[in-house]
């Protein structure tokens, strides 16, 4: 009679399954899924997304001797082939904001020039201190690596800290 097989009354075989190879199996696979779990490395970019939200009553006016803090909201256009920078403010007249706007086209190789953005946006903070949230406009053909290098170059380039506050906006269509 063979391993593993023992005969039964009125003729049929009863076959027993050896589960040896497979608890094997298992004793290698298991350390193996593991030790590779260990190299799965998931990073967050700290971000947020604007919300609707009514404009609330307008302050007390302020003392005529003391000059309102006035806050800068940049907006950054990242388009295929140039980024836009636009100012927008509820304090300012749209002349004002309108000078702060700047156009950075791609270099030769077809890279962003971000020192020309970093140094729009230097411009905005240096002119209104207390500006401190650019809002980032991809468009659908941009890839991760330039959005994800535009919201770096935004809060801080070389050492100089610009816009802390980075949020994610979808074109309006």
């Amino acid at each position: 009679m063979a391993l593993g097989q023992r005969k039964r009354r009125g003729g049929d075989l009863d076959v027993e399954i050896d589960m040896v190879p497979i608890m094997n199996m298992f004793l290698v696979l298991i350390p193996f899924l593991l030790a590779s779990s260990s190299f799965l490395n998931l990073k967050a970019i700290n971000t947020s997304i604007p919300v609707a939200a009514e404009t609330s009553a307008p302050a007390e006016p302020e003392k005529k001797d003391k000059k309102p803090e006035i806050k800068i909201t940049a907006t950054v256009k990242l388009e295929p082939n140039r980024i836009r920078l636009q100012a927008t403010s509820e304090e300012l007249p749209e002349n004002k904001l309108k000078e702060m706007d700047a156009q950075v086209n791609k270099d030769a190789k077809g890279k962003y020039v971000y020192r020309d953005l970093a140094q729009a946006l230097a411009k905005i903070q240096q002119l209104y201190p207390k500006s401190d949230t650019v809002i980032l406009v991809p468009s659908d053909a941009i890839l991760y690596d330039d959005i994800v290098k535009t919201m770096d170059v935004a809060r801080e380039f070389e050492g100089k800290k610009l816009f802390p506050n980075v949020v994610i906006s979808g074109q309006v269509q």
